[in-house]
């Protein structure tokens, strides 16, 4: 399967060039443009993806032609003004860059921007300041379906007509309309501005060149119930009802050296991997609570050299997990993490052009080598690996809590055949996230099935516990593969499992303790 093309490639090779630039142009103040040689001869831009992101404050930048997804997100400051059109995700999580198109903005333009402003001058997709919470944005012409979707704050103009579901999900902020629109949804009220916030609006929008007359609405939200929903789903269960067993070889001495490390590899082949040297990336919501002082001895600790899957606050050995709510930390905590994790189950629905947009994102902002991960449940394992491939990541995750009811144990042919179908002879590899703290034996059962790797939560937070419960991985694991005659994990594999129940055998394809032939399970179809 072809991957990411010359769009890819071109986009990065832009970054790499410009952005470096970024910070003499602010010094001097002056104009740096996109789409024009240096004589001024025009080259417009098409459909580069992911351009300057992070922009700082004092930056000015000029672009010509029609520019892809992701362009110009994650600004602290700085304006950005091109000449034609975006693509979706244009100044996401905005934080204060002034952002304008003279031609049309696609899809998801603010999407959870916190400031500044963006300007469109005809039109725009649906899901226009999906979940903003701050900032401006207007537009002339139309605009698609739900626009303010989610919002919580911030304002956005529409000289135009809008689409259905206008202001579905608001929580906050207006969405100001001069054009048509259909009856809003539940939890939305319609209403004209007063004349104070008509001259308000007015005053707020004549530096975007726009006036609204006397026929112009609000669109707010009226709900005075709010529903909270638990997100999280922790599992009861585990993979007891799995064994371990041997096979041919003899059991290994005691103290006998055993491997039991996982490689992360990184996208620059030449580059370090990521060492694991437990075949597990324990997650954390804050690395703060890793912190550990500097042993008088000079022994690192398991904390110490275990990386971990944090949200805030990460090491330089950890991976940065990034949902919906922390993705705009991504730029202060870019150059100082080993990998980035992209939780697709938290994000909106992206086309491959869009998440190749992020994905140039994420590349421009981490260090060249850094391995880039993707989390997903695992009922969508089959298309999740598949993405992964095309997209050159490093690790597909597939999260077994994800609210389909899966059996643990009926994962394991899930995760063995679509590895098998997808992923072999690849550099992507395959990782299982489980919903409960798993012991050395979960571990172990979950490499025989094919995850290199698996993520769960430490049982405690507490950093003394957490460096017990390292150590006990550590000796329990080299225990059972010392019990198997193996001396690396590597040398696992599914024939070393058997089913202790009918149920298990059942769901898992697992052949039963005591017989010798597999269910159908496994086998890729």
């Amino acid at each position: 399967m072809a991957g990411p093309g010359d769009v890819f490639e071109r986009s990065m090779s832009i970054n790499a060039k410009f952005l470096p630039r970024l910070q003499a142009a602010v010094e001097q103040n002056a104009l740096l443009r996109i789409g024009w040689t240096g004589s001024g001869e025009e080259v417009p831009k098409n459909g580069e993806i992911g351009l300057c992101p992070a922009m700082p404050e004092g930056a000015r930048i000029r672009a010509l032609g029609k520019l892809g997804s992701w362009t110009s997100s994650f600004g602290i400051g700085g304006s950005f003004d091109i000449e034609g059109e975006a693509g979706a995700f244009f100044g996401a999580y905005n934080q204060g860059s002034k952002l304008s198109a003279s031609g049309y903005i696609g899809r998801c333009a603010g999407f959870m921007m916190q400031g500044g402003s963006i300007t469109g001058q005809e039109g725009s997709g649906d899901d226009l300041g999906m979940f903003m919470s701050d900032g401006l944005i207007t537009v002339k012409g139309d605009v698609g379906q739900r626009i303010g979707n989610g919002m919580t704050g911030g304002i956005i103009v529409v000289q135009g007509d809008v689409g259905s579901n206008a202001g579905c999900g608001m929580k906050g902020g207006m969405v100001i309309v001069e054009g048509r629109c259909p009856t809003p949804p539940q939890g939305t009220q319609l209403r004209p501005l007063t004349s104070k916030e008509l001259k308000d609006i007015n005053s707020m929008i004549e530096n975007h060149g726009m006036t609204l007359s006397n026929d112009a609405f609000c669109l707010e939200s009226n709900n005075t119930i709010e529903y909270h929903i638990d997100g999280s789903t922790v599992s009861s269960g585990d993979l007891s009802s799995i064994a371990i067993t041997p096979m041919d070889e003899a059991p290994l001495i005691e103290n006998h050296d055993v491997d039991t490390a996982a490689l992360i590899h990184g996208a620059d082949e030449d580059a370090l991997p990521i060492l694991l040297p437990l075949p597990v990336l324990p997650y954390v919501p804050d690395g703060s609570v890793l912190a550990v002082e500097a042993n008088s001895t000079g022994r690192l600790s398991y904390i110490q050299t275990q990386p971990f899957l944090v949200e805030e606050q990460p090491r330089p050995i950890d991976v940065l997990h990034l949902n919906l709510r922390n993705l705009v930390n991504l730029p202060a905590y870019s150059s100082s993490v080993a990998g980035a994790c992209l939780d697709f189950d938290s994000l909106p629905s992206m086309t491959d052009e869009e998440l190749d947009g992020l994905l140039v994102v994420l590349r421009t902002l981490l260090t060249a080598e850094a391995p880039i991960l993707t989390c997903q449940g695992i009922s969508r394992i089959q298309a999740h690996h598949k993405r992964a491939v095309y997209h050159n990541i490093q690790v597909a995750v597939s999260r077994i809590e994800d609210g389909t009811g899966v059996p643990e144990a009926a994962t394991l042919p899930i995760i063995g055949r679509s590895v098998k179908t997808n992923l072999e002879a690849t550099e992507t590899i395959a990782a299982l996230e489980f919903g409960f703290t798993c012991d050395a034996h979960d571990i172990i059962v979950a490499r025989c099935a094919g995850a290199q790797f698996v993520v769960t939560q430490p049982p405690v937070l507490e950093r003394e516990d957490m460096e017990f419960w390292l150590q006990g991985l550590s000796i329990d694991m080299m225990r059972i593969l010392r019990t198997l005659g193996l001396e690396s994990i590597d040398q696992v594999q599914r024939a070393h499992l058997r089913a202790l129940d009918y149920d298990t055998a059942a769901v898992s394809g697992l052949r039963m303790v005591g017989y010798e032939r597999p269910l159908p399970h496994w086998f890729a179809r």
